[in-house]
């Protein structure tokens, strides 16, 4: 799915993230530039080939799939949104089910006749208010498996955190002192 960090990487526009600390604004960009630099010509034409929103038929239930909504990359639903602001951004899905990720959090919730549900991260899962909050990302991947008639098992995979961070040290990761103190071990 294309999500908003994919299109910051094509576009180096944050979109609707507030960002006013300029060293961080900067600490982004540089992150991102690096980011490109390790893809290629090549690994960001792969980038552009993602979709917004893909649609599955599970045995005549639809399934939608997206980053954030189906109509936007960058909107935010948590399991404590209410549920008039959650229906307004997901605006008139015509489906069964819609699975998401932008929020890193798994978790699953019905809005009127569709069931909701936030597969995780597979690279960088956390739980918090802030993406710079100290030490927030956990070292696993999450994400989940949906069979025939919308059953959702939520799955989480422990990696190894130390290999990750050699790989970014070697390849001079921008921020390698900061970002690597953020994982938990």
């Amino acid at each position: 799915m294309f999500g908003n960090s994919d299109e910051f990487l094509l576009t180096l526009d944050l979109g609707a993230e507030p960002i006013e600390d300029e060293e961080q604004r900067a600490q982004l960009l540089e992150t991102a530039r690096w980011s490109q630099d390790q893809l290629g010509e090549s690994g960001l034409e792969f980038l552009r080939g993602f979709e917004a929103t893909v649609e599955l038929d599970l045995d005549g239930s639809k399934l939608v799939c997206c980053h954030a909504t189906p109509g936007s990359n960058e909107d935010v639903i948590l399991p404590a949104t209410p549920s008039d602001e959650a229906e307004r951004m997901l605006g008139a899905v015509d489906a069964a089910a819609v699975a998401a990720g932008h929020v890193h959090l798994q978790w699953l919730r019905r809005f009127a006749p569709t069931l909701w549900f936030c597969v995780g991260s597979v690279g960088l899962v956390y739980e918090h208010k802030d993406p710079l909050d100290p030490i927030p990302f956990e070292p696993w991947s999450e994400y989940a498996i949906v069979s025939t008639g919308l059953a959702v098992e939520f799955r989480r995979i422990r990696f190894d955190v130390d290999a990750l961070l050699e790989v970014a040290r070697k390849r001079d990761f921008p921020g390698f002192e900061r970002w690597s103190s953020m994982w938990k071990r």
